[in-house]
C-alpha cells in the first residue's frame, strides 16, 4: 500500500531526471560527449568549491569548514559553503573519485531535478488526491524540469535547492494544516533547517513562495471551517518554519556577516523587462537567462493553469483567491520594491528574476487544481468547454504576439502549436464516454508529447545558453598534469606551491596547492583591496583576481613553487621566497615608492624597486606611444599597465585587459614588460584603444640581488616553530626583543590573536596579518572565528530549546487529552 501511495512521486522524479539526462545525450555534453557543460560559474566556482569541500571532508585540504588556507592567501570558507556547496546532496561528491568531480555535480543536478519533480507530485496529490494520477506525474515532471531549472539553475547547482524547497515547504505546511500532529511540528523545523543550509538564498525565495501558497490555501478554504481554526493552523506553520530557520543560525548569522564584509558591486537599479519579453518566457523552449524570468512549465500545464479562472467546477471564491494570488505574485516580479524584497533587498548583478521557479510552481498548482476539480461522472467536454478553448486561444495569441521576441527559439516555434493541438484533442478524447483503449492511447500520446517537449526545450535552452556564456573544460589531462606537479612540491605550511590560473580562477581549490587565485561573491573586501594594492588584476568588481606572477609577491607570500603555462604546464621554483611567518622590526619600514611598488616593498620590508623619473605620457585613441627610461642593466622592468592598451612584449602586441568596463568591473595587473638592455635603456611600446595617460610612476625596475638579500634576512630571523591548524596558527620561540610578527596571509575581520595567552588586536602591515610583541613574548596564537559566530550559536541554541519545549508541551497536552499524536486531529478541509 505504501509503495502504491508513493509511486506517482517516484515516477515523476525519474521522468524529470530522465529528460535532463536525455537532453545531455542529445547535446553531446559531458558525461555523454566531448562538449563541456561547465558554463560560467559551474566551472569557475561550483566545481572547484565542491572539490575543495571533498578535500575538507577527506582530510586532504589545507583548512577546514571555517577557513581556507589554499585560496586568496587565506580566506573564510564558511560563506562559500553556504553559498555554493551546502546542498544536502553534496555527499555525492564525497563518494565519487576526485577526478570525477564534474560528474558528481552533474549527478547532484540530476538528483535535485528529480527530487523537485517528485516532491511537487506528492504535494499535488496531498491537496487533491482524487485527480488523475497521470496528470499529477506530468505536472511534477514539468515543474522539476521547468525552464528555470534548466536555464538558470542547472549550471548554478545549489540554486536547485530552492526549486526543491518550494514544494517541500508547501507540503510540510499542508501537513500541519491538515493534521494537528506532534510529528509534523517536530519534523518540519528539522527539514526546514536542512533546506536553509542547502542554499539560503534561493530557499529564502522558496519560503516566501510557500508562505504565499499557504496563505491562499487558508483564504480559499471551505467557508464551513471557522477562521480561528484556519488561522491557528497558519500560526503553527509559521512557528515550525521559524524554528527551523533559527536552528540554522550558527551557520546563517556568520554567513550574513561575511556577505556584508564581502567585496561589493556597484549599486544596481532594477530594469524591468518589457511586457512582450516578460510574457514570452511562459512558452516552452524559450531562453533568456539573466535577462528575463524563466517560468515556463510546458504547454500542457500552461493551458491547465489558464483554465483555472474559467473552471466553473471550482467555487468562485477559490477561483478569485488563487487567481489574484498568482497574478499579484507575477506582477511583484516587475515592481521595484517587491523585486528587491524577493532578492533580500539587494538587486543582483546578472539575473534579475531568480525567484521565477516560484511562479513555475504556482502555475503547476493552478493547473492541477483545475483538472482535478472535474467530477468524473460528467463529460469533460460539457464541464470544461469554456475552460478548454479560451486557454488554447490565449496561448496561441501569445505565441503569435511574441513570435519575433529574441527569447523564442526554433524549438518554441514547433512544440507550442503541436502541444496546443494535442492537448485540445486529448480533452475531447478522454471524456467519460470514450472507449477505454482510446482513453489510454490518448493519455500515452499526451504524456509522450509532454516528455518530448520538456526534453526538446532542455536541449534548445542549453544550446542557446552555451553560445552566450563562457565555458570551462571538464577534468582532463591538463588537470591531472597540474595537480601532479603541485603535489610533487607540496611543502605546506613551510611554503606555498601555487597552481597558477591555468583552468579557473579557483585553481587552488580545484587542483590543489596554495595561491592567490580566488573567485567568490563572499571574498572579503579587505582581501580584494590588499591584493589589488599589491598589483593584482581583477574582474567581477574585485571578486575574482588575476595573479601578476610577480617575484616580489611570491617572496612575500612564501610561494616557492609555481605552475606556469610554457607550451604546457610547467613547474618553476622560486629561490627567493620568505617563510610563511617572519619577524619584522617593532616599527616596520614603509616604502615611499608609488603604487604597487611601494606596497610590495613595504610588505617585504626592503627597497627592491627603482622607479625612474618620467613625465606623464598621453597616447591618443588608436595611436602608439613609447615610454623611455633608464635602469640598472639587466633589471626586470614592470609597468602598472592601464586599461584600454596593448603592450609590445616578446615580439607581439598583448592586451593588458580583455574584460568589460575597465576600472570598474575589471582592472589590469602589474605586468612584466621586459629587461633593461646592457646600457640600462628601457623602451616600452604601448598601443591605446582610447585616449590613455601613462602616469609618471607607472614603470619600475626590479633588482633581483636586493630581493634575494631581503629574503635571506627574513629567513634567518624567522621563528623556528610554526604550527598551522584548520583555522589557526601558533608561533613559538620568538626572538626575545620587541618586534612585529607577520603572517603571509591577509588580515581580515575575524582573526583573534593572543600573545602568551593575553588577547591582542592584530594589525594590517601592507595588508598582512601582523601582531606586535614585546621583548619577553614567547608565543603568538591566532584563531579565525567568523564574525557573528557567538550570536549565531546563541540564536541556534535558543531555537533548539524552544523546539524541545514545544515538543514537551505538545506531548504533555496529548497525554492529558488522550489524542492520538501519530495521526493527529484533522484540520480544516482546504481542498478546492
Amino acid at each position: 500500500m505504501q509503495a502504491r501511495r508513493y509511486w506517482p512521486a517516484m515516477v515523476a522524479g525519474a521522468a524529470a531526471s530522465a529528460t535532463f539526462v536525455l537532453s545531455g545525450i542529445i547535446r553531446g555534453t559531458y558525461p555523454f560527449g566531448d562538449r563541456t557543460r561547465s558554463t560560467n560559474d559551474l566551472g569557475q566556482q561550483f566545481i572547484p568549491m565542491a572539490a575543495h569541500l571533498r578535500d575538507v571532508v577527506t582530510g586532504q585540504a589545507a583548512g577546514d569548514l571555517v577557513f581556507n588556507w589554499q585560496s586568496g592567501f587565506g580566506v573564510p570558507f564558511l560563506g562559500d559553503f553556504m553559498a555554493y556547496v551546502g546542498s544536502t546532496l553534496s555527499w555525492i561528491a564525497f563518494v565519487m573519485p576526485r577526478d570525477r568531480i564534474d560528474l558528481a555535480l552533474f549527478l547532484i543536478a540530476t538528483a535535485a531535478i528529480g527530487i523537485g519533480a517528485g516532491t511537487m507530485t506528492a504535494y499535488l496529490r496531498m491537496i487533491r488526491p482524487s485527480g488523475p494520477v497521470w496528470i499529477a506525474v506530468t505536472a511534477g515532471t514539468s515543474y522539476g524540469a521547468c525552464s528555470w531549472a534548466i536555464d538558470d539553475a542547472a549550471y548554478m547547482t545549489t540554486w536547485l535547492s530552492g526549486m526543491v524547497a518550494f514544494p517541500v515547504l508547501c507540503l510540510l505546511c499542508e501537513w500541519i494544516l491538515q493534521k494537528r500532529s506532534i510529528i509534523a511540528m517536530v519534523v518540519t523545523p528539522i527539514v526546514v533547517a536542512l533546506l536553509w543550509t542547502s542554499h539560503f538564498y534561493t530557499v529564502y525565495m522558496a519560503t516566501i513562495g510557500a508562505a504565499i501558497v499557504t496563505l491562499a490555501r487558508i483564504l480559499a478554504a471551505d467557508s464551513s471551517e471557522p477562521w480561528r481554526q484556519r488561522l491557528t493552523g497558519g500560526v503553527r506553520c509559521v512557528l515550525a518554519v521559524a524554528l527551523g530557520i533559527g536552528l540554522t543560525a550558527p551557520l546563517l548569522v556568520p554567513t550574513f556577516a561575511l556577505v556584508r564584509a564581502a567585496t561589493p558591486s556597484p549599486p544596481q537599479e532594477f530594469q524591468r523587462t518589457g511586457t512582450r519579453e516578460f510574457l514570452s518566457r511562459l512558452l516552452a523552449g524559450t531562453e533568456g537567462v539573466g535577462t528575463s524570468p524563466s517560468f515556463a512549465v510546458g504547454t500542457l500545464m500552461l493551458l491547465l493553469a489558464l483554465s483555472f479562472p474559467l473552471n466553473r467546477a471550482i467555487a468562485l471564491r477559490q477561483r478569485l483567491v488563487w487567481t489574484l494570488t498568482v497574478g499579484l505574485t507575477v506582477v511583484s516580479m516587475q515592481v521595484t520594491f517587491t523585486h528587491r524584497a524577493w532578492h533580500g533587498f539587494d538587486t543582483p548583478q546578472g539575473s534579475s528574476y531568480r525567484q521565477a521557479f516560484v511562479i513555475a510552481g504556482m502555475l503547476v498548482i493552478l493547473g492541477w487544481m483545475s483538472v482535478s476539480a472535474f467530477p468524473r461522472s460528467r463529460s469533460l467536454l460539457n464541464a470544461l468547454s469554456p475552460a478548454v478553448l479560451s486557454p488554447a486561444l490565449l496561448v496561441l495569441g501569445l505565441y503569435v504576439w511574441t513570435r519575433d521576441v529574441r527569447h523564442i527559439t526554433p524549438t518554441t516555434r514547433i512544440v507550442v502549436p503541436v502541444l496546443i493541438v494535442v492537448s485540445v484533442l486529448a480533452w475531447f478524447c478522454t471524456r467519460d464516454r470514450a472507449l477505454g483503449w482510446l482513453r489510454r492511447g490518448v493519455v500515452a500520446v499526451l504524456v509522450g508529447a509532454v516528455l518530448v517537449e520538456v526534453t526538446a526545450s532542455s536541449v534548445a535552452i542549453d544550446e542557446a545558453r552555451y553560445g552566450r556564456l563562457s565555458n570551462t573544460v571538464y577534468w582532463g589531462a591538463d588537470h591531472e598534469q597540474v595537480r601532479s606537479l603541485v603535489q610533487s612540491m607540496d611543502g605546506w605550511p613551510e611554503y606555498r606551491t601555487a597552481p597558477g590560473q591555468l583552468i579557473t580562477f579557483n585553481d587552488p581549490m580545484l587542483l590543489g596547492g596554495q595561491g592567490p587565485q580566488y573567485y567568490s561573491s563572499t571574498i572579503p573586501e579587505a582581501t580584494s583591496r590588499a591584493l589589488i594594492a599589491l598589483g593584482f588584476g581583477y574582474t567581477s568588481y574585485g571578486r575574482a583576481l588575476y595573479d601578476p606572477e610577480n617575484p616580489v609577491v611570491d617572496a612575500v607570500f612564501a610561494i616557492r613553487g609555481r605552475v606556469i603555462r610554457d607550451g604546457g604546464p610547467k613547474l618553476v621554483t622560486r629561490d627567493a621566497a620568505a617563510p610563511l611567518v617572519t619577524i619584522r622590526p617593532a616599527a616596520p619600514w614603509k616604502s615611499s615608492d608609488p603604487g604597487p611598488y611601494g606596497v610590495q616593498e613595504t610588505a617585504l620590508g626592503a627597497d627592491v624597486y627603482t622607479v625612474p623619473k618620467l613625465s606623464a605620457v598621453m597616447i591618443a585613441t588608436g595611436a602608439t606611444g613609447r615610454v623611455v627610461a633608464s635602469c640598472r642593466p639587466g633589471a626586470e622592468v614592470y609597468l602598472t599597465a592601464p586599461e584600454y592598451v596593448e603592450l609590445f612584449i616578446d615580439g607581439s602586441w598583448k592586451p593588458t585587459l580583455r574584460d568589460r568596463r575597465p576600472g570598474i568591473y575589471s582592472g589590469a595587473p602589474l605586468t612584466r614588460v621586459g629587461t633593461a638592455d646592457a646600457s640600462g635603456n628601457v623602451r616600452v611600446d604601448i598601443k591605446a584603444h582610447q585616449q590613455t595617460t601613462i602616469p609618471s610612476g607607472a614603470l619600475a625596475c626590479l633588482d633581483r640581488s636586493r630581493l634575494a638579500a631581503a629574503v635571506r634576512d627574513l629567513t634567518e630571523s624567522a621563528p623556528p616553530v610554526v604550527q598551522v591548524g584548520g583555522h589557526s596558527i601558533r608561533i613559538q620561540r620568538l626572538p626575545g626583543r620587541a618586534a612585529t610578527v607577520t603572517v603571509a596571509a591577509i588580515n581580515i575581520e575575524g582573526w583573534r590573536c593572543a600573545v602568551d595567552g593575553r588577547p591582542t588586536t592584530p594589525i594590517a602591515h601592507a595588508g598582512l596579518l601582523s601582531i606586535a610583541v614585546g621583548p619577553r613574548a614567547s608565543e603568538v596564537a591566532c584563531t579565525y572565528r567568523p564574525p557573528g559566530t557567538r550570536l549565531g550559536l546563541a540564536a541556534g541554541a535558543a531555537s533548539l530549546a524552544a523546539l524541545l519545549l514545544l515538543t514537551a508541551f505538545l506531548v504533555h497536552r496529548r497525554s492529558r487529552t488522550g489524542r492520538d499524536g501519530q495521526a493527529g486531529q484533522a484540520g480544516p478541509d482546504l481542498r478546492p
